[in-house]
């Protein structure tokens, strides 16, 4: 089934990151950390893409935020105006943190944080408060880490933010470079029963994975969006 939506608006983050608003319709639903395909025209044809969700079901709009690689697709999401209407598809995808869960460790990179701000704004809706919901965000530098001024004030619901820069400027005192093995220690105990929620691209997936490895946590205790296709382990 195919629901037809408006652009309402468009973000910019630094110079390749872009944010779109679309309209919710009425007979549209989806579960926090859902995704959705999206049709366009392009010059090169019709062509749709799938995009994890980044607002929460009760925010009453549909929202995504996507690096601009320059496909054809990108270019022609990119010059989409407000007002134009597009069709998407309707929400898959089982990426959740288990019901019961009082701690949890959520690691993302770049856009990868799309599933995650959607789990977020909704327990902060629906009232649930974790022990501890740290959050490792991996950005290239500075200039764009989306939506991360709203995690660092998601404190009241248990949320730690770890910013982690591969190429900050000077200034930068937080963690610099890849997420290591030590990264994750100097922050929490690997092996203290918590999932492990991973999104983001599939080079720096299979990197956390190996760090998990490393690590000793459980197969069971991580829960993987891969944005692409996934590479397969050595």
């Amino acid at each position: 089934m195919h629901h037809t939506v408006e652009l309402l608006e468009t973000q910019p983050c630094g110079s390749d990151v872009l944010t779109c608003t679309f309209s919710k319709p009425d007979d549209y639903t989806f579960r926090a950390g859902q995704w959705f395909r999206l049709f366009l025209p392009t010059d090169q044809g019709q062509s749709a893409e799938t995009f994890s969700h980044c607002a929460a079901p009760h925010d009453g709009v549909i929202q995504m935020t996507t690096r601009l690689s320059g496909s054809a697709f990108k270019a022609a999401l990119a010059a989409l105006e407000p007002g134009a209407t597009v069709e998407i598809s309707a929400a898959g995808g089982r990426l959740a943190v288990p019901a019961d869960a009082r701690h949890a460790c959520f690691i993302a990179g770049g856009v990868g944080i799309t599933p995650v701000r959607s789990i977020l704004r909704d327990a902060l809706e629906t009232g649930r408060v974790f022990d501890d919901a740290l959050l490792i965000y991996a950005n290239r530098d500075e200039t764009c880490a989306p939506f991360a001024e709203e995690f660092a004030g998601m404190e009241r619901i248990g949320v730690r933010l770890v910013l982690c820069y591969e190429h900050p400027s000077e200034a930068w005192a937080g963690e610099r470079g890849f997420i290591t093995a030590e990264t994750m220690r100097r922050h929490v105990d690997p092996l203290d029963g918590r999932p492990f929620l991973i999104a983001g691209p599939p080079g720096m997936v299979l990197s956390i994975e190996n760090v998990l490895d490393e690590l000793g946590v459980p197969e069971p205790a991580r829960i993987i969006e891969h944005f692409g296709a996934a590479p397969h382990k050595q």
